[in-house]
């Protein structure tokens, strides 16, 4: 819309300010889906990276207290 309103007043003709605009919806659109994808696949890593930590930090947190019990039961 905006390509198309610049063209207009830029006073080109009609026809040569729709298929601009048309042009420029369709790379946009093509740009807007890489980027959503992008975006998405960053999220999920960052999702992934901090199930990871939590996990890691139950283990760490299972294993001292599996120490800490085994110095306390010996003698």
């Amino acid at each position: 819309m905006t390509v198309v309103l610049g063209s207009l007043a830029w006073n080109k003709p009609i026809e040569t300010s729709l298929v601009n605009g048309a042009i420029s919806a369709f790379v946009a659109g093509i740009l807007l889906r890489w980027w959503m994808k992008l975006w998405i696949s960053s999220l999920e890593q960052v999702s992934r990276q901090e199930e990871l930590a939590a996990h890691l930090d139950q283990l760490e947190t299972a294993s001292e207290q599996a120490q800490s019990g085994s110095k306390l039961s010996e003698p």
